[in-house]
């Protein structure tokens, strides 16, 4: 009777199974199947293609630098010496690349990993090299010369020549890049390239180009250009989408000479001139304007948390002032320099700065003040994160860590 009762229970609980099964919904799924198969049908087809497109770029050296500069690019900062050491140049120019160090020198490029692992050493020859660098690719251009090159983080993957001097440049994360150049009927020419080094964008200025940036994604391209008339100097910026010849936004911002101008992380774009301090967002509205009123900038930064100036004070018995400005060009701190600083740069709400006997870092959330005395001479810092900063003088670069 017991098999007799189970196969009674199987029965029963068969049929309840084909009760509660719902055609509605047998054929949602049914569809949600074959739109999968399409899905990966597109997959396979899109793979296919753009491997026929570009069978020049399969190549076992391309795939090497791939996966090798992916895991640079994968590395978290991990410390585990003080210091790097690098060929001595007569002129140096020095930058962050994926939280890991770029030396570009007139003879020499050397470049480290987060870790401080040596990951490219290569030879060249630039009379005033700068390096700027992105998520994507470390940018080295000959400044009042005419080369220019990109790196990943274990080769270099172009190299390009301008018919003009080159006097700047930006790079979006994205690998959109744009240098400022000249020529014969224009006094500045910004050339735009997009992540592939094609040429994409020719903007020709009649007046002098003084600031250039990208956002990191890539999308827009700000020009800020000054011009003279009259004897009265006037600056104007202009927004660009890559690709487009038009200017989505174009208004004078100010009528003093153009400094330099960078995009914070929100889009909108930190303008700076001798006059003053602007915040210009995507809709080209001026949002915030901070005048200097006859004070002179000692020391400024422009970057994605926000900008930092340090106006000088009147008398050399006062102290400079410090003023950060949040995305948006708000004021977040206004005080007094503990010390006088030579150089400052800003890593979230921390501002740090060099002096002639070590480095200061102050964080503006809590006002707290930190100080470490190190040797300066003849050094620049840069900004690993809210915690580190790498001190670069021409032989080494020394780890300093701050931690509250």
């Amino acid at each position: 009777m017991s098999g007799f009762f189970r196969r009674l229970i199987r029965m029963k609980k068969s049929e309840a199974e084909r009760t509660e099964r719902n055609e509605y919904y047998e054929n949602i799924s049914a569809n949600l199947g074959i739109f999968q198969v399409i899905l990966y049908l597109s997959l396979f087809a899109f793979v296919i293609l753009s491997f026929a497109k570009n069978t020049s770029l399969i190549t076992y050296h391309n795939f090497y630098y791939f996966f090798k500069d992916l895991n640079a690019s994968s590395q978290t900062v991990d410390i585990s010496a003080d210091s790097v050491t690098y060929p001595t140049d007569v002129t140096q120019s020095f930058t962050l690349f994926r939280k890991g160090l770029a030396v570009a020198g007139n003879k020499n490029l050397t470049v480290f990993t987060a870790t401080g692992r040596q990951t490219v050493a290569s030879m060249h020859h630039y009379t005033n090299p700068t390096a700027i660098a992105s998520d994507k690719y470390l940018l080295v251009y000959d400044f009042g010369g005419t080369q220019f090159s990109l790196y990943n983080s274990y080769t270099r993957v172009y190299e390009g020549k301008s018919d003009y001097p080159l006097f700047g440049a930006a790079i979006s994360d994205a690998g959109s890049f744009a240098l400022i150049t000249q020529s014969e009927k224009h006094a500045s020419v910004v050339l735009l390239y997009n992540n592939n080094f094609s040429l994409i964008g020719r903007y020709n200025k009649t007046g002098y180009v003084t600031g250039i940036s990208i956002n990191p994604r890539g999308t827009l391209l700000a020009i800020m250009t000054s011009r003279t008339e009259n004897g009265f100097w006037s600056t104007e910026l202009e927004l660009f989408k890559p690709g487009e010849s038009a200017a989505q936004i174009q208004k004078e911002v100010a009528s003093s000479v153009g400094l330099t101008c960078e995009f914070t992380a929100n889009d909108t774009v930190a303008v700076l001139c001798s006059g003053g301090l602007l915040h210009v967002n995507a809709k080209g509205e001026i949002r915030e304007r901070y005048d200097f009123s006859g004070q002179t900038i000692a020391q400024f930064y422009l970057g994605e948390d926000g900008a930092v100036l340090c106006l000088q004070a009147e008398s050399v018995s006062l102290r400079d002032t410090l003023v950060v400005f949040d995305r948006n060009g708000a004021i977040r701190y206004q005080n007094e320099l503990p010390e006088k600083a030579e150089q400052i740069t800003r890593s979230g709400n921390r501002i740090f700065m060099l002096t002639t006997n070590g480095v200061g870092c102050l964080d503006i959330s809590n006002r707290k003040y930190l100080f470490e005395n190190r040797s300066t001479r003849q050094a620049c810092i840069l900004a690993i994160d809210a915690d580190t900063v790498l001190i670069c003088t021409p032989q080494k670069a020394e780890y300093c860590e701050f931690v509250s």
